[in-house]
């Protein structure tokens, strides 16, 4: 009986340990054919194809594609903040956000940026999606004051992720080209903007 207990219960852990995993091979999956086909061309079967799966198994741990772009969206954040902190050692915080953001170096993932353009593509005509996105926009925004340690106000780090947002859609298309004026201008933008917050705020004060 205790056997049959155990066996029962390894059996059990088993399953819930190849989940996640499982969940971050099909997520993979579906970025890599999101970024070459679109969101209409990353079909259940094509994403079944891609993970070397059944498309059974797909829908098993994932409900529909408007699932799988949540967690896709879940997963790209994840992987930027990880991106993030490499280059937050001996740097400015801001300066380590930017260039996570924009720096084509080894790191670089031009899969994630052709992702970024399907994602917000389909968050125009998906309300669940536009309201995930919006809320991280709105939270990216909010990080980009924090690390600017006031020298940026809210409507210059908006100016800021703006630009951010920009250079990754131009980036899924023309990434050479994106690497030559992106990280460069993006500090150029940062400096002048920190100029203008200082001369409000000296104007403010008198």
């Amino acid at each position: 009986m205790l056997r049959s207990i155990n066996w029962v219960y390894n059996q059990s852990m088993g399953r819930r340990s190849l989940r996640e995993p499982r969940r971050a091979q099909l997520i993979a999956a579906f970025a890599r054919v999101l970024a070459r086909q679109g969101f209409a061309g990353a079909t259940i079967a094509a994403i079944a194809d891609e993970a070397d799966v059944t498309p059974s198994l797909v829908h098993h741990y994932f409900t529909n594609k408007n699932e799988l772009l949540a967690s896709l969206v879940a997963d790209l954040m994840r992987r930027f903040r990880r991106r993030t902190r490499t280059f937050e050692s001996g740097t400015d915080s801001l300066d380590a956000y930017v260039a996570a953001a924009l720096a084509l170096d080894a790191t670089a993932d031009t899969v994630a940026a052709r992702c970024w353009v399907g994602v917000f593509a389909e968050a125009v005509r998906e309300p669940a999606l536009f309201d995930q996105v919006r809320r991280l926009l709105d939270s990216e925004l909010q990080a980009i004051c924090r690390r600017s340690k006031g020298a940026l106000t809210e409507q210059a780090s908006g100016a800021v992720l703006a630009f951010i947002v920009g250079s990754l859609v131009f980036g899924a298309f023309a990434p050479r080209k994106t690497a030559g004026f992106a990280a460069p201008s993006s500090r150029i933008l940062v400096d002048a903007l920190s100029r203008s917050t200082q001369r409000i705020a000296r104007g403010s004060a008198t």
